[in-house]
């Protein structure tokens, strides 16, 4: 009678429960079971610990959207359920053993009211729904106990007065009893007496050796994030085609989705450009930054490889400290010397001036740079016979490119301004005096090249005691017809960057 009992228990708790959650086997004519409790917790779930290694550093907090299962060993005796309860142990790896000890306690209780029925469906959901309210844990699981004994494992320590000595009592198999997983990992139970209170036997902690428990539930609460995001269904706003999560990504923090495919051709279009900085969510006004690690895994191995060396270059392009060894053969970057005009490349050795990317020429002024600027002048005003001799000598191509590169250098002098952070030359077209750098992306005031606050650039021209307010729109060229709209109406800033790489428009209110 109780063996058929135990058998339609097991047959309806394996139609309601998957493989993850519900398994068991036939040992000795007696079933053992294994089953896993995924509790869910809401939004305004977080854990707090303290960590003793770092001294006046107050309670650290970390949200978190999903915990570790607890797991329930039950093994069935023969007289299961007419006479006997099961036996089981009950693990958990992120609440005390005397935490547990209080749930092994409640399952005794709830088998007392219910002696004589099958009994694991409602240990199960009591668990599953109840164990937080039970336990009076609200928003807040405290694992300081958990995370001492993991410093404890660290420092070598003894455990305070009262507890066993953690290190020695590992190997000790009547205080604790080791067991290993698959993957090598040791959970140790247990066997810790505080103030003559002895946790129930049946209540597991289990303890890591050398893995942070704080670090283990953040790499379970992602690793859970990232599964319940490849089950669910979403609409990509590319091509608001709706897709499973298993073809979509998100971009974090704004948490938009899009699917492989569209953000696929998103990067490689920028890859490809070679606009490889501040590659942001594609979501209209949306400030949130791709990571590497999206882009490589959804774009080519090449591809990937052509983002990360393009992206050094542009970060060493921003170091006004670096500049590359000029032999075709090399191009290394090399680290500039303060107050230096001279480099030196460690790959090839080879010694220049960082002005004319000559060999070395010592204290002797560099000349090469003047010369070419006098050839340039000379060329330009000479008489056509003068012109003449001067191609014989150095030849009519070279005279023209060199006159060509002196008038350019010239141009970019006289109407342009070099970007703050990265000396890159920036050219203002129209627009207002807050511009935006096309290279490293920095704000900057076109009128005295100060460096502005990315968070909220514009508080430059309205604060009264800076030198450019009220100046946003100096210098602006306004039509005639225009005029009579910008003495009548009002004006707000744009705190958005069109992403043009010259400057935000004025918006008009009219009223």
């Amino acid at each position: 009678m109780d063996s058929e009992k135990q058998k339609d228990e097991l047959t309806a708790l394996e139609s309601i429960y998957n493989e993850e959650e519900f398994s068991y086997c036939i040992k000795v004519d007696q079933y053992e079971i294994i089953i896993k409790i995924f509790i869910n917790l809401h939004e305004k779930y977080f854990f707090t610990y303290t960590d003793n290694q770092l001294n006046n550093e107050p309670r650290k907090k970390i949200n978190i959207s999903y915990l570790p299962p607890l797991t329930l060993l039950i093994l069935l005796p023969v007289n299961y359920p007419s006479t006997s309860p099961p036996n089981f142990t009950l693990r958990c790896s992120w609440l005390n053993v005397f935490s547990i000890s209080k749930l092994c306690k409640e399952l005794d209780e709830l088998w007392k009211n219910n002696t004589g029925q099958e009994i694991l469906f409602t240990w199960i959901s009591f668990l599953q729904s109840e164990t937080l309210k039970f336990l009076k844990i609200q928003e807040c699981i405290n694992i300081d106990n958990i995370y001492k004994l993991y410093e404890m494992t660290l420092t070598k320590t003894k455990l305070p007065q009262g507890l066993v000595d953690f290190q020695n009592s590992i190997t000790d198999d009547k205080k604790f009893k080791e067991s290993k997983f698959k993957d090598g990992s040791i959970y140790v139970r247990e066997k810790i007496k505080i103030k003559n209170k002895v946790h129930d036997q049946r209540a597991v902690h289990d303890i890591f050796i050398g893995i942070n428990p704080v670090q283990m539930l953040i790499d379970y609460n992602e690793m859970q994030k990232q599964i319940e995001f490849k089950k669910n269904l979403y609409s990509c706003k590319i091509c608001f085609t709706d897709k499973s999560g298993e073809y979509c990504t998100q971009f974090l923090p704004c948490t938009h989705v899009f699917c492989k495919e569209c953000i696929t051709g998103y990067f490689e279009v920028r890859i490809k450009e070679g606009t490889v900085q501040n590659i942001l969510c594609p979501k209209e006004n949306c400030k949130s930054e791709v990571s590497p690690g999206q882009i490589k895994d959804l774009v080519s191995t090449e591809l990937f490889s052509k983002y990360d060396s393009i992206l050094l270059n542009i970060t060493l392009d921003t170091m006004t400290d670096i500049i590359y060894c000029p032999r075709k053969s090399c191009q290394y970057p090399v680290s500039q010397e303060p107050n230096e005009i001279m480099a030196n490349c460690p790959i090839c050795q080879y010694v220049f001036c960082i002005f004319c990317k000559a060999v070395y020429h010592g204290i002797a002024p560099c000349k090469i740079t003047i010369e070419k600027q006098n050839l340039a002048k000379e060329y330009q005003e000479a008489s056509n016979e003068k012109k003449s001799e001067l191609e014989q000598r150095y030849g009519k191509k070279q005279l023209q490119m060199l006159v060509e590169n002196s008038m350019t250098e010239n141009w970019i002098h006289t109407n342009s301004q070099k970007c703050p952070h990265c000396n890159t030359a920036i050219e203002k077209s129209d627009g207002c005096n807050k511009m935006t750098c096309w290279k490293c992306n920095t704000f900057f005031c076109w009128i005295c090249n100060v460096q502005l606050n990315r968070g909220d650039p514009y508080i430059h021209y309205r604060d009264p005691h800076s030198k450019c307010f009220n100046m946003l729109y100096h210098g602006l060229i306004i039509n005639e017809n225009d005029e009579e709209e910008f003495e009548n109406d009002e004006y707000y800033f744009d705190d958005e960057d069109n992403g043009n790489g010259d400057e935000d428009m004025i918006f008009v209110l009219d009223y």
